[in-house]
């Protein structure tokens, strides 16, 4: 583990991930960076915490049995009857995976399976869908408490058509969380709610604790269900979330 970067270093290296002299402002104007902790919550950021608020006697008595709970619970909260979950019609591809903990372990729905990276920071997940999605939520699952230096202190994200020409959308900063985060895209179109893409790319340049690799526990990637053929819903249902040929292929 190298020497701790200040906070003059990591903000040259979100920088150069996404140059502030570049970066456009959404329709609402609303912050590019997000700073995530569960244990306080203000008017902007409590929404997005599917578990809810963590008080102080909760924090402090975690453990990770409850760890493993707020997990499962997150995932019985989302919207499924106005959302349909498309994670598994699209190739994931992280930069690097450790033996034993491929990007597949953060599709699943065990909390105990993780990606972990194998390699030089900044890592990232690349995600490509085989036609234009309409996005209307993406579902992350952090814990400080079971990931400790593992866990991401800053995601970027990134959308559009292709690597090529993928644009900075939104830096999450992750301060202190133990379950699922909810991003929405009301100010990107406030009309629709929608992210429109065929290509989504997260980075992760920094840990907690100034830690290496990187664990990521859930990821998830929801479309209206109104947009959602027939034959994409049933294929979904006949392979199942957790199917490893659902993650490996792409609905033409």
């Amino acid at each position: 583990m190298g020497a701790k970067m200040d906070s003059e270093q990591i903000e040259a290296i979100l920088d150069k991930l996404a140059p502030s002299a570049a970066l456009k402002p959404t329709t609402l104007r609303r912050s590019k960076r997000v700073v995530l902790d569960d244990t306080v919550g203000d008017e902007n950021t409590r929404r997005m915490f599917v578990n809810g608020i963590q008080e102080e006697s909760q924090f402090a008595a975690m453990t990770p049995e409850k760890l493993a709970t707020r997990f499962t619970q997150g995932l019985q909260l989302f919207d499924y009857e106005n959302m349909t979950d498309v994670s598994r019609l699209a190739h994931w591809k992280a930069s690097s995976s450790k033996p034993g903990n491929p990007i597949e372990n953060a599709l699943d729905d065990d909390p105990e399976t993780f990606w972990q990276s194998d390699g030089s920071q900044p890592h990232q997940i690349e995600v490509y869908f085989s036609k234009r999605m309409s996005i209307v939520q993406l579902m992350l699952y952090f814990s400080l408490i079971a990931d400790e230096s593992y866990t991401p202190r800053f995601v970027c994200i990134y959308a559009g058509h292709s690597p090529s020409d993928a644009l900075f959308y939104k830096t999450l900063e992750v301060r202190n969380v133990n379950g699922w985060v909810s991003l929405t895209f009301e100010d990107s179109r406030p009309h629709d709610k929608l992210l429109k893409c065929q290509y989504l790319r997260f980075v992760f340049p920094a840990n907690h604790e100034n830690g290496k690799d990187t664990h990521l526990r859930g990821i998830r990637v929801f479309a209206p269900s109104k947009k959602l053929s027939m034959a994409s819903t049933e294929l979904i249902q006949c392979f199942g979330h957790g199917s490893k040929l659902m993650s490996e292929c792409s609905l033409r």
